[in-house]
């Protein structure tokens, strides 16, 4: 009796450590992976390390990606769009949130300064303008709500300028008409977004229209191709609470791919800061 009791416990403590083992692994992994996206300093990614392995451990956080490395030439950077011909330009809030009044673009191989006009934390987004860019093509937003199974393109720089300073294009559907929790403003799409894309413009990939903005995406070692855009109804709603009216089409039109591809390349920039 007493040596089956002795076994149970032992059985006990193996699983309560073993469980906790491959908690621990996972936690790591995370905040390995939000250090190489850029989410965690490298003070704070130690840190996060030793409240799991203790605080006299000695943790380290090393980039596992070259084009992490390449990425982080830079304090910020992101994808934006013209949204008027005088040079206003919209992209996430946390994409120029540590830009200190310092954003730039860089538009036709030239670089440009930029003026933050507004900012909404809880929507994640911000309203600039480029100085001395002159006229401007821009996108204009759909009229007609988000649809699942609706075809769409998401385009923007996604690493940066690391792989190349071309702009680039993902397809794929909407793959929901809300966001994690139930968010309303968001919609979900399968179209693939990385670092880089965030606050470029996600368009129906007939005619361009804008339909929603790049925001985030779950972990990949959670979930692959699960990733969430602003639904163009609340970027409206943010540019008429900041006096810019949206531009929106009154009729729709397929557009020939060359003109399609013409138009997101006129209009859609890489912004950053350094």
């Amino acid at each position: 009796m007493k040596t089956l009791l002795i076994l149970t416990i032992f059985l006990l403590q193996f699983t309560f450590f073993t469980n906790n083992s491959l908690a621990s692994k996972k936690d790591i992994t995370r905040i390995n992976s939000m250090y190489d996206e850029g989410l965690l300093t490298r003070s704070e990614c130690i840190a996060a390390k030793k409240k799991i392995l203790g605080s006299n451990s000695k943790p380290n956080c090393r980039k596992t990606s070259t084009i992490n490395q390449e990425e982080h030439n830079y304090a910020s950077q992101g994808t934006a769009f013209f949204v008027s011909e005088r040079g206003h330009f919209i992209t996430n809030n946390h994409v120029i949130n540590k830009c200190d009044n310092n954003a730039k673009i860089k538009y036709k191989t030239k670089e440009y300064t930029a003026r933050v006009i507004a900012r909404d934390r809880f929507l994640d987004l911000a309203l600039l303008e480029a100085k001395g860019v002159g006229r401007t093509e821009y996108l204009k937003f759909s009229n007609n709500p988000p649809e699942k199974l609706q075809n769409v393109i998401a385009v923007g720089f996604p690493f940066g300028k690391y792989v190349s300073d071309d702009l680039k294009f993902t397809s794929g559907i909407i793959s929901s008409i809300k966001g994690p929790g139930d968010d309303s403003t968001r919609i979900q799409i399968d179209a693939s977004i990385n670092p880089g894309n965030s606050g470029g413009p996600i368009v129906n990939n007939g005619n361009g229209e804008v339909v929603g903005i790049a925001v985030s995406k779950l972990d990949p070692s959670v979930s692959e191709g699960t990733n969430f855009a602003i639904k163009a109804s609340s970027v409206k709603n943010f540019l008429v609470a900041n006096s810019l009216k949206p531009k929106v089409s009154l009729m729709s039109f397929n557009k020939s791919r060359s003109s399609l591809l013409k138009l997101l390349e006129q209009t859609t920039v890489f912004t950053y800061c350094e």
